[in-house]
């Protein structure tokens, strides 16, 4: 896990790197503003950038390609907060085809991509700082799920790239006095379908923060536009079904392909957490070779620091992006127990 104070990112201009709320979040000019000739170089290192030798050597200062790349993750996770209709149900604004097209950035960092799955979460444990609508049976919108479909933007990436985008919250501060410091066993675990001696030991020291997990994991009844019906699935349903459905459909691309999650704040904690909990699947389903990256902004921490080193462990790289001054990646006080 690597982490990257935001004010050096720009050593010219670090007044704007905060990262502190969602207005600070990477704008579209400072995505353009990076098309300088390295970028094309992308396809050749993308391993690299998406953290298989932990960002060595390219943090400080760092890499062009790195920034870009940072930069345009990060713009997936302020669409997030642009896209979601807060004054209504606690969805989102669009549908899922006409996304990126409505929010004005199919032409910018998010072109070549096609949003495939809505992610809707159960927020009542976080409903102090979602609001009223959290409470809706039905769930609120948390982030999506979408894939590189496009040719140019395949060769320029050298790979195809599945992203999953989580939505943070707009009043930071107030959620944080509100988040309670308690640590629950980290129950997201996979069995593996190799022999024992291949197999993950259990490691019970491994602990999450409760409202972050029962965010990612309680129910909602939710609508499968598969079979026409609502059922009671979670986040992490949404995010697993839908992970799988695209391993199957891109399964002979396995050697070139890459996961990726984002967020913002309370996001880049679910990022973490959903990326910790993808990658034990495709460990126990043979696909460890898929590099799982959390590129995240501003991120309180997720669990102890047992639970730091199983991320480690099972191979998730995490590029935690924070600004020096803020409070939130500092929080809660007793996960460095």
């Amino acid at each position: 896990m690597a982490e990257f104070p935001l004010p050096s990112v720009d050593r010219n201009d670090s007044s704007d790197n905060t990262y502190k709320t969602m207005s600070s979040l990477p704008t579209s000019s400072q995505i353009s503003g990076c098309k300088d000739g390295s970028q094309a170089e992308l396809c050749d290192v993308w391993r690299d950038i998406q953290g298989a030798n932990n960002w060595n050597g390219l943090l400080d200062p760092i890499n062009p390609i790195l920034k870009s790349e940072a930069l345009r993750y990060g713009h997936f996770a302020r669409l997030c907060y642009d896209a979601f209709d807060g004054d209504g149900y606690g969805t989102c604004k669009h549908s899922k085809r006409e996304l990126f097209d409505k929010m004005g950035v199919s032409n910018t960092v998010c072109i070549g991509y096609q949003v495939t799955k809505y992610i809707y979460a159960n927020t009542d444990v976080l409903r102090s700082f979602f609001g009223d609508k959290s409470q809706d049976i039905k769930g609120v919108w948390l982030g999506f799920v979408a894939v590189s479909v496009d040719t140019n933007q395949l060769r320029r990436l050298g790979r195809r790239d599945i992203v999953i985008v989580w939505r943070g919250t707009q009043t930071t501060q107030e959620w944080i006095q509100d988040l309670k410091d308690f640590l629950v066993p980290a129950r997201l675990s996979y069995k593996c379908e190799r022999t024992c001696k291949d197999r993950q030991p259990a490691n019970e020291g491994v602990r999450i923060e409760r409202g972050f997990l029962t965010c990612y994991t309680s129910t909602i009844h939710h609508h499968e536009d598969s079979v026409g019906k609502f059922a009671n699935v979670s986040a992490r349903d949404l995010v697993i079904a839908e992970i799988s459905r695209l391993l199957k459909v891109y399964e002979n691309e396995i050697d070139d392909l890459s996961i990726t999650f984002t967020g913002h704040s309370l996001g880049a904690a679910l990022a973490t957490l959903s990326a910790y909990d993808i990658k034990q699947m495709l460990n126990s389903k043979y696909c460890s070779r898929i590099p799982v990256t959390v590129f995240s902004f501003a991120s309180p921490r997720v669990g102890n620091l047992a639970f730091a080193k199983q991320v480690e462990q099972i191979g998730v790289k995490v590029l935690r992006l924070v600004n020096e001054a803020d409070v939130v990646p500092k929080v809660p006080r007793c996960f460095v127990e």
